[in-house]
């Protein structure tokens, strides 16, 4: 079979890492042929495979291109391409796509009621979120939901029950590429972004304790509580490390704007985003991982800071603690004084650190490897690949796109 698969608008974080995993251990069931519709990162490049094609594009920047792109590009690729089924990982898929399509749900938005993870949303999201819950209330024939969690699953199901024949949980991991990671040391890019002095007394080097928040900017990160709870830490040797690009969201430059205009430049520590190498040397100079978030669909910084063996301090909400269980202590995300009393339990008791770690590594070690994940993810294919050709193709082709040629 031939499955095509959209991942147009993964091009950065946990998305980017994980189709960087996803799309080769696909691309071994040499039984089947792919091919990937993919953002024209270079990145991308290694991904190709004597049964993967490549087609490469630009990434829609705004949201009509991104529909044309769905609506109308998509379909002709997939007729083209004399495709299957089709694999669609950011959310959408076409209405209709010409084939019988998968998609992997992973914004909980559209499935949330908590009124403060919807807040602080720009226009351009707001319309987004609109969209997607609109799409879930009328699904396109043939189309199947898949997410990564049994939480997400129940989450779905309570808002839209019409849904339940045509969800199916697919679990996911890390983005990670290897099992394990040298120890480095992330000092050496502190100090590049002019701020290693601030740990530094009497020309002798000072080993502050190191929370680590990898996360790109979202509202719903709920990042700007970690202003609130510095501002409350004792006079202590203490940073928190953020991966926070001033361009990634229109609230994100002026949290920048406030930790510098509040003095909190020497604790919290914007690094900016981060290359693949740079987020492994990010969690192996660590002490403990911190997440402040609101709404997650599942959560992959947690399991990689549980393979690097760090404690985990996040938000007491029922997708954090299916995450990770007894492998983190949980605070109240809105109160900057909970949260301060937990990063202080974490920096006092070296005993609670290592409890924490070794059930993080334990949790971490049951995760499914890539190879399972991509044997779920074909036979989820499989099975729409195998309808359209029982059904014939003309039940799905409401529209017949023209071919395009690509080179």
């Amino acid at each position: 079979m031939t499955f095509a698969i959209e991942a147009l608008g993964l091009t950065s974080g946990g998305g980017k890492a994980g189709l960087m995993q996803l799309v080769p251990a696909l691309a071994r069931h040499t039984e089947h042929r792919f091919v990937a519709i993919l953002a024209d990162l270079p990145a991308f490049d290694s991904l190709a495979r004597p049964n993967l094609k490549l087609i490469v594009r630009p990434k829609p920047r705004s949201l009509v291109a991104r529909e044309i792109h769905l609506q109308r590009t998509v379909p002709r690729i997939c007729d083209a391409e004399g495709a299957d089924a089709l694999l669609c990982l950011g959310n959408f898929a076409p209405r209709p796509s010409g084939v019988p399509a998968v998609v992997l749900l992973h914004n909980a938005r559209y499935v949330s009621r908590d009124r403060a993870a919807q807040s602080h949303l720009s226009v351009r999201e707001r319309l987004v979120n609109w969209y997607g819950r609109r799409t879930l209330r009328r699904p396109a024939s043939g189309v199947r939901l898949v997410v990564q969690t049994e939480l997400m699953r129940r989450r779905l199901l309570e808002v839209y029950p019409h849904l339940r024949s045509s969800v199916e949980v697919v679990p996911d991991r890390d983005g990670l590429a290897s099992e394990s990671a040298p120890r480095l040391s992330i000092d050496a890019s502190v100090e590049r972004k002019g701020v290693g002095a601030d740990y530094r007394e009497d020309g002798v080097a000072k080993t502050p304790f190191t929370f680590l928040c990898l996360a790109h900017y979202y509202p719903h990160k709920n990042l700007e509580v970690l202003v609130n709870a510095c501002r409350l830490l004792p006079n202590r040797g203490v940073r928190c490390l953020l991966t926070i690009d001033a361009a990634q969201h229109p609230r994100a430059r002026r949290l920048l704007e406030r930790i510098s205009a509040e003095r909190l430049s020497s604790v919290l520590i914007n690094l900016g985003p981060l290359s693949g190498e740079q987020v492994t040397e990010a969690y192996c100079s660590a002490d403990a991982f911190i997440l402040p978030t609101l709404l997650e669909s599942f959560g992959r910084t947690y399991r990689e800071a549980m393979r690097f063996g760090l404690p985990i301090l996040t938000s007491d909400r029922d997708f954090a603690r299916d995450a990770c269980g007894d492998a983190a202590i949980y605070f109240d995300p809105l109160r900057p004084s909970d949260i301060v009393q937990r990063m202080t339990e974490i920096m006092e008791s070296r005993e609670l650190r290592e409890r924490l770690s070794q059930a993080g590594l334990s949790r971490a070690s049951q995760a499914p490897s890539w190879e399972e994940i991509a044997a779920r993810f074909i036979r989820v294919l499989e099975d729409a690949g195998a309808r359209r050709q029982e059904f014939g193709a003309a039940r799905f082709d409401a529209v017949s796109p023209a071919p395009i040629r690509f080179l």
